[in-house]
């Protein structure tokens, strides 16, 4: 039998490879789709074509690990060759070099990014055996061109600018920045951003700041995370940002809050760890919120220190709590305060390893809520339970089952 010869679907009939004949613009496209610049840059040996389309492509991505074993000197070498052969402007930088390198090797690589008029600046980086703190690049404050900047600084100090700069960054995100040592910089610092858009801290510390003020003008997004529990992000925070629609705030943050002037904030997530003896002032500043997940005795805390907890815009509500804190009083306490919720979902969660204790029946109540329009079925420990729904007169009995045993709730 004769084998078929099936067509080259990579060549012309001429002979002429058909991805190298489509026209730049689609090359620079497929290229800047591989996310490893190691990789981009041997295409370079297909053909004199592909010899220096890669220093066309907008974007750059260097990860130390991607050249096999770790090569300081190597690696020092292939990223200065990368930056100072392109021949375009850099919509995307992202240097992975973790703490192999000191911070002046560093600025030397965002000084030839700027130079490229960068958008985007993604660091993961400390200085070499964190002795010293890396200190954001004069060149970069001043930088026109960056409207992005994400830095993860894996247990590292960062030290911030003493004067105003970053004039176009629209986006900032830091991830595990020590910012102790220039604490009374940081409000300051937040407030000479005024087209910030998006703002991430997540497992930052500051050591004593008496309060953390966050008022920018233009801020849509803020979240604030800590999941390290052995200290507070600061001792207090001030959230003041009219134009803020989506809140996150979660884990160690700080004993005290004050929300203020939030007349564009859509969504919440509010779910700190309380420690010591709080101050929260979370009304009037939240009362347009449509959608709030909030812990249940931080809400309650809430409420009974202000005048009027109402929220008259809010649709949604998810109360979140552990079982050890869970009381129906205060259940019926929130539900008292907010009759008109469209949906309501209670999450009820173990701690640790403490055994489940079932509450008992004369701490059930009828919960005052004829106007919720949806339910969703109570969480135990992540597991959802089996719903048995009946109507009995005008109230509404809803059996939640976990396992074996039964847990009964008058709604």
């Amino acid at each position: 039998m004769k084998k078929s010869k099936l067509p080259n679907a990579s060549k012309h009939e001429d002979g002429v490879d058909l991805i190298s004949s489509m026209p730049d613009g689609v090359l620079l496209l497929i290229l800047s789709r591989r996310l490893c610049t190691e990789e981009v840059v041997r295409s370079s040996i297909l053909s004199r074509r592909w010899r220096y389309l890669w220093t066309a492509i907008p974007s750059v991505n260097i990860h130390i690990r991607d050249r096999g074993k770790v090569d300081r000197n190597g690696f020092t070498e292939f990223v200065y060759w990368v930056l100072s052969n392109r021949s375009a402007d850099l919509d995307y930088f992202r240097l992975y070099c973790l703490d192999y390198y000191s911070m002046s090797t560093v600025g030397r690589w965002i000084h030839y990014a700027v130079t490229r008029n960068v958008k985007q600046l993604d660091l993961v980086f400390s200085p070499k055996g964190n002795t010293d703190a890396a200190e954001m690049p004069h060149c970069l404050v001043n930088c026109g061109s960056l409207e992005v900047l994400k830095w993860y600084l894996p247990g590292g100090r960062l030290r911030l600018p003493n004067f105003t700069g970053f004039p176009a960054l629209r986006v900032l995100d830091l991830d595990e920045a020590d910012l102790q040592e220039d604490r009374e910089l940081i409000n300051g610092f937040l407030q000479s951003l005024p087209l910030l858009e998006e703002l991430r801290l997540a497992d930052c510390f500051m050591g004593e700041l008496d309060l953390l003020c966050i008022s920018c003008p233009k801020l849509k997004t803020l979240t604030l995370k800590k999941t390290i529990w052995d200290l507070l992000m600061c001792d207090g925070i001030k959230i003041s940002c009219p134009k803020l629609v989506d809140l996150d705030i979660r884990g160690y943050i700080a004993d005290n809050f004050f929300f203020e002037c939030l007349d564009s904030l859509k969504k919440a997530q509010i779910q700190p760890k309380l420690e010591g003896s709080t101050i929260s002032v979370l009304f009037p500043g939240i009362s347009r919120v449509e959608h709030l997940s909030i812990g249940l005795y931080f809400f309650i805390e809430c409420i009974n220190a202000a005048l009027d907890p109402s929220l008259p815009k809010m649709k949604t509500l998810v109360l979140k709590t552990t079982m050890d804190a869970f009381t129906m009083d205060n259940f019926n306490q929130i539900l008292k305060y907010y009759p008109k919720l469209e949906s309501l979902k209670l999450i009820i969660k173990q701690i640790f390893h403490e055994e489940y204790e079932w509450l008992d029946e004369d701490e059930t109540r009828k919960l005052l809520t004829p106007d919720v329009k949806w339910v969703e079925s109570l969480e135990f420990n992540g597991e959802k339970p089996k719903p048995d729904i009946n109507w009995w007169q005008d109230e509404l009995k809803m059996v939640f089952t976990w396992g074996k045993k039964n847990q009964f709730f008058n709604w």
